[in-house]
């Protein structure tokens, strides 16, 4: 909770004297970087549980038109999960972006991913009527990650700086046979920085 803290005062007090000339826009291909909290829950069920499980992000984003409304977002996430395993998130997702107030925008976002899932401990398969040992390095599995999000673009004459929090819904497939979709939610706190 500490690291929340820390980035949450970062995010909020970085230094943005904004000038009237010269102000750099939007450019693409900023560095994404966040902090992500992750759960394997139905969307908005019990969100505390999402922050037992910190993990990082990084990635990036092009735009799709002039006005930066609709970008194509880049990324790769890994959480720790200790009664589910570790995991490690590919994913590329299309971002609605409206703007609000004179720097604010929301987000509305979907894509595709692939998960690769590792077991938290040893695993164990069933051959010939023995249980046998194998690997732990777990497995992967398409899934389709959904999300609303909001930000705050703070504009300089250098650079441009955009702290953001993100809730993504992911549906996975292919966890087990007897499930055939396994949701999991991912809180995502962090910053574009052009």
């Amino acid at each position: 909770m500490k690291i929340l803290t820390i980035l949450v005062g970062w995010l909020l007090i970085v230094p943005h004297t904004i000038h009237a000339q010269d102000i750099k826009p939007y450019s693409d291909f900023p560095i994404t970087i966040s902090v992500n909290f992750h759960a394997f829950t139905l969307p908005f069920r019990d969100l505390k549980t999402n922050f037992r499980n910190i993990g990082i992000g990084i990635g990036t984003e092009v735009s799709l038109n002039s006005s930066a409304t609709w970008v194509q977002q880049v990324g790769v996430v890994w959480y720790h999960n200790q009664a589910l395993g570790n995991g490690l998130l590919f994913s590329t997702q299309n971002v609605w972006r409206p703007t609000f107030g004179s720097n604010g925008y929301g987000e509305v976002k979907g894509g595709v991913g692939y998960l690769q899932s590792f077991l938290p401990t040893k695993g164990f398969r069933m051959t010939n009527g023995t249980w046998q040992e194998t690997s732990r390095k777990g497995k992967g599995m398409f899934c389709v990650p959904l999300g609303i999000g909001a930000g705050y673009d703070i504009r300089q004459s250098q650079s441009m700086i955009s702290p953001f929090i993100n809730y993504q819904f992911i549906a996975v497939t292919g966890y087990n046979t007897s499930i055939p979709v396994v949701p999991n939610t991912l809180i995502q706190v962090g910053s574009r920085i052009h």
